[in-house]
């Protein structure tokens, strides 16, 4: 089972099991004590939830916890961020480890999609892949494209990896910053927190950008040079209050999240319908930077 079907079933039965009251309180609330609320500032501001996918449930007596364990450093402390709260309050942290999916020789193999990537491979000093490159549509029928050597193949494992580190990191942050920036826009949050708040809803597009760039410059390797070089379509002009188009880049950053899921591991081997009526992926990146980088400009002048 994959890690995020894991985790997912692990989000299911939490939410069947939790209380009415509790599904409302996944973040703090106005009568949430100050304490917690600054832990859970801390634990996006500290980039523990890189780390750790957590769910939080607040209620009258403290936090309940429920977390996907991807990194143990980033669990050991946050827990030990936890820690000093348990005598004040009731904190009660549920932990799972996602499966590790080696092969029985711990070889690691780049997807078949990548092995089959002439532009990545040919990028990569493939001689085989630069022929292939410079074949027209059928010559490239009648050609074939031979398994890559021990150095190709290590390298379309790391482009494979890093893509896919690289776009979880995004999507991650850009899932949890309507939250933070309904919490820093409270008028009801003190002034140390409301400061805090803010900064790290900064840290958050940041981080959405930085990887938006990185997945760009990758990606562009590995797609054929007329989506690369192509100019985009300009974003829609930025209109509504900060959590609107805060929840408007969360719910785009999911969808790209998920196109360069498939670009990595496409389902069935093919490209779907919607897959071709959707600007290119790097179109959809450039429209994407273009939409974080105006809510960024507008964070550090309106909070």
């Amino acid at each position: 089972m994959s890690r995020s079907v894991s985790f997912c079933l692990v989000l299911i039965l939490t939410i069947i099991i939790m209380p009415p009251a509790a599904l409302s309180r996944s973040v703090p609330g106005p009568d949430t004590p100050d304490p917690l609320k600054n832990a859970w500032l801390q634990f996006h501001g500290s980039n523990l939830c890189q780390g750790v996918d957590a769910v939080f449930s607040f209620n009258d007596r403290g936090v309940e916890i429920w977390s996907l364990v991807e990194d143990e450093k980033s669990y050991r402390k946050f827990i030990q961020l936890l820690e000093p709260l348990k005598p004040a309050y009731r904190i009660e942290v549920y932990a799972t480890y996602p499966q590790k999916e080696e092969k029985p020789d711990n070889r690691r193999e780049p997807p078949p999609s990548l092995w089959q990537n002439y532009e990545l491979r040919s990028y990569l000093g493939d001689p085989f892949a630069r022929g292939m490159e410079r074949a027209d549509f059928e010559q490239r029928t009648q050609l074939y494209l031979s398994p890559p050597d021990e150095i190709i193949r290590q390298q379309l494992v790391l482009f494979a990896e890093q893509t896919l580190d690289w776009n979880r990191k995004m999507e991650r942050y850009a899932r949890d910053l309507p939250s933070l920036i309904r919490t820093a826009a409270d008028p009801q949050l003190s002034s140390p927190l409301k400061s805090s708040a803010k900064e790290i809803c900064l840290e958050h597009v940041r981080g959405i950008e930085r990887y938006i760039g990185r997945l760009n410059s990758n990606l562009s390797r590995a797609l054929p040079r007329s989506d690369a070089n192509e100019s985009g379509e300009e974003a829609k002009p930025a209109d509504g209050t900060l959590i609107e188009r805060a929840t408007r880049i969360s719910e785009a950053v999911g969808k790209v999240s998920q196109r360069v899921h498939r670009f990595i591991h496409p389902e069935n081997f093919t490209v779907s319908l919607d897959e071709l009526r959707e600007p290119s992926l790097l179109q959809s990146l450039k429209m994407l930077q273009k939409m974080d980088s105006e809510l960024r400009k507008a964070l550090e002048t309106t909070l």
